[in-house]
This record gives C-alpha cells, sequence and structure tokens, in this order.
C-alpha cells in the first residue's frame, strides 16, 4: 500500500507538460492583474452589420475617413415598430452616387450582464504576459443593420444571385478537346471505337458510401438572406425543396433563416409553401 500512494504523490508532483520543457510558458499561472474601472460607465451598443459592409471598413487603411453618417428619427417608427427610427447612411462613392442607406433594428434594447473589455501589453515587444485591462463600457443595446433596398443595392443582389447560379460544371466539345482529329470523332460516332479517349471529358460522380449523405456547408446568414430576397422577387411562393435546390443550404439551416423573413401557409391553395412577411415587402424594402 505504501508503494502505491508513494507512486501516486509522485505523479502529482510531476508538471504537466514534462515531456515538452520547451513550453514552460504554457505552465506558468497567468498574471495576477487588476481590472482598471475607472471608465466603466460608457454605454455601448452591439451592432451586426453585412459582411460586404464589413469587408469595405476594414479595407479602410487611413485615418480621418468618415465611414457613415447616423441620422436619429426621434417621432419615426422603424420597420419593427420602435421608436426612434435610426438611418446609417454611407459617403458618396467616387462616381458622385449617393451612398447606400441602412436602418438599425433594435434586437434588444436592455441588455443586461454584456461588458466590453479592452487589454493591451504592459512592455510591448518583451514577449511579456502581463496585461493592461480596461472595462471599457457595458453594453446598452443590441442592434443590427438592415439594407434599403435602393437599385444600387439591387444591382449588387443580383450580380450575387447570378455569381450563386453560376453551374459548377460546363460543357466540353469534342473538337476543343482533339483538334484536327475528325477521324476519331468520326469512328465514335458510327460505333467502331469506344470511348476510351475520351474517358477524361466527363468523370462520374463518385456514389456515397451506404449510410452515408452528401452534406452541404452553410454560407454566412447574411449572403444567404440576400439569396432568398432576391428569390422572392422572381415569384411570391417557394417550396422548401425548391429552395433548397436553389440556395444549396442545409434544410435545418434554411428553414431556421426562413422563419427570420417569411412564414408557411399551412391551409388553402398555397398550402406548404413559404411567403415573404409583409413587412420585407414593398419599396425600398423587397418585392
Amino acid at each position: 500500500m505504501d508503494t502505491m500512494e508513494d507512486a501516486v504523490m509522485d505523479d502529482e508532483k510531476k508538471p504537466f507538460d514534462a515531456e515538452n520543457p520547451g513550453n514552460e510558458d504554457d505552465t506558468q499561472p497567468d498574471p495576477d492583474e487588476e481590472l482598471i474601472m475607472q471608465a466603466n460607465n460608457g454605454r455601448v451598443w452591439i451592432v451586426k452589420i453585412p459582411r460586404h459592409l464589413m469587408e469595405q471598413w476594414c479595407a479602410i487603411d487611413e485615418e480621418g475617413i468618415q465611414l457613415a453618417t447616423i441620422r436619429v428619427y426621434q417621432k419615426a417608427f422603424s420597420a419593427s415598430g420602435k421608436q426612434p427610427r435610426i438611418i446609417l447612411t454611407l459617403p458618396k462613392g467616387p462616381d458622385g452616387q449617393p451612398g447606400d442607406e441602412y436602418e438599425m433594428d433594435m434586437v434588444n434594447d436592455t441588455v443586461e450582464n454584456q461588458f466590453v473589455i479592452a487589454e493591451r501589453e504592459k512592455e510591448p515587444g518583451t514577449g511579456s504576459r502581463a496585461r493592461t485591462t480596461i472595462l471599457t463600457g457595458r453594453v446598452k443595446h443590441e442592434c443590427s443593420l438592415r439594407p434599403q433596398l435602393s437599385d444600387k443595392y439591387r444591382q449588387r443582389l443580383k450580380q450575387r444571385v447570378m455569381a450563386a447560379n453560376q453551374p459548377r460544371r460546363t460543357i466540353k466539345r469534342i473538337e476543343d478537346e482533339h483538334p484536327g482529329d475528325r477521324g476519331s470523332i468520326n469512328r465514335l460516332t458510327s460505333g467502331v471505337t469506344n470511348t476510351g479517349g475520351f474517358s477524361d471529358l466527363i468523370k462520374p460522380k463518385a456514389k456515397p458510401t451506404k449510410g452515408q449523405f452528401e452534406r452541404m456547408a452553410r454560407m454566412p446568414r447574411n449572403q444567404l438572406l440576400d439569396l432568398l430576397f432576391g428569390l422572392f422577387r422572381e415569384r411570391e411562393h417557394w417550396s422548401v425543396k425548391n429552395l433548397r435546390e436553389r440556395t444549396q443550404q442545409p434544410e435545418a439551416f434554411l428553414k431556421e433563416v426562413l422563419g427570420e423573413i417569411a412564414f408557411m401557409h399551412r391551409s388553402g391553395e398555397h398550402n406548404g409553401t413559404w411567403e415573404l412577411m409583409a413587412n420585407f415587402k414593398g419599396d425600398g424594402v423587397c418585392c
């Protein structure tokens, strides 16, 4: 019994990564730093913005550039029926055309127990793990930016839909693959020779093993919303099967996003089909 207890105690004394002495810093405890709370009264808004807008802003590498203008209309109602109505307008483009407009929808106007923490190195360039941690503010509102469907934005949506609908396979002509070899083509069409020389033109798709199925990768939610708005402009009612074929998205994820902008008919002529919600129809919103 004494031997077993001694062995257990020896194991407890061993460092976690004794076999990797090069990672000694990882085994050291984090520095005991205090959280600076002098400027913790600031109220912060968390805003979810479209991906293309984030990429546009991240591409700016200069100081003093105006990103957008925010206007608050205290007596106006937003699309969700709340006051005030907040509009974000981008600056004019290089061509002098007005910038895109976005409406800020209030998702949660009273956020609890969410904070914004800033952290920076105490001794930059030294490799020290010491950090200065500051509580910069408390999250008060959670919002999302919804684009106003202007002609310019509709054109961008059209380009995205066209890019998404591009076929992954293209047709190859035998004449282009074997220029000048008309004799082989004639023998092929007459049945004199087999298609061995053309086996590289179309490769059969490997069938999945029994019990497996082809998985579809999720696209970003905002891109799927743009694609769905474009499809609902084509026609008013869609079945899940047809939407799944056009979007190439997993059915569960597709229904989850659909539930944010559309509803399914439970009876009547269009039973089982999805239709866009009324607040997403009309000028400036959709269809």
